[in-house]
């Protein structure tokens, strides 16, 4: 009884509050989807194309006519060593995309240039080849989408306020 009540306070505070889910107006949603996302270079590196997959997806997720807006973008990678264990067989090492964008108009004005940074962190562990290749192939898809969310995010914010 005590949790029935408890989500009928949160669903009555979220009706009081005019609640709005977060890119629900048909408005922003018809302009996420007139932004195209630049091609990737053909010599691009696994992380950029699952960038670039994800923030097309993202942004709209149907086929799009329309192109008011294109969004360049840049990926900057590095990696880090966190900690290394006193026996050296326990290492763990941080991976940082940091991806800067802009969005230009169809006049080729710059409208809206920022940056993200995305971090993710794996261990290498004694047996080095199955639980390192493991958690860099986790990584690599989780980096990148956590990268193309925070882009969307930004450019949301920068839209509703347009």
């Amino acid at each position: 009884m005590f949790y029935k009540s408890i989500f009928f306070f949160f669903i009555l505070s979220f009706v009081g509050c005019q609640f709005e889910p977060v890119y629900n107006s048909q408005n922003i949603i018809s302009e996420l989807c007139s932004i195209k996302v630049k091609n990737i270079k053909s010599t691009a590196q696994i992380f950029e194309v699952n960038f670039k997959n994800d923030l097309e997806y993202i942004l709209c997720d149907k086929k799009s006519d329309e192109t008011k807006y294109i969004l360049d973008w840049k990926i900057e990678r590095s990696f880090k060593e966190l900690i290394k264990s006193e026996s050296n067989f326990t290492r763990r090492h941080e991976e940082t995309l940091k991806v800067t964008f802009s969005i230009s108009d169809a006049s080729n004005n710059t409208i809206y240039k920022d940056s993200i940074i995305s971090k993710g962190a794996y261990n290498i562990l004694e047996d080095e080849i199955i639980s390192t290749k493991a958690s860099k192939e986790s990584l690599n898809a989780d980096i990148s989408l956590n990268a193309a969310k925070f882009v969307l995010d930004k450019v949301y914010l920068f839209m509703r306020k347009q």
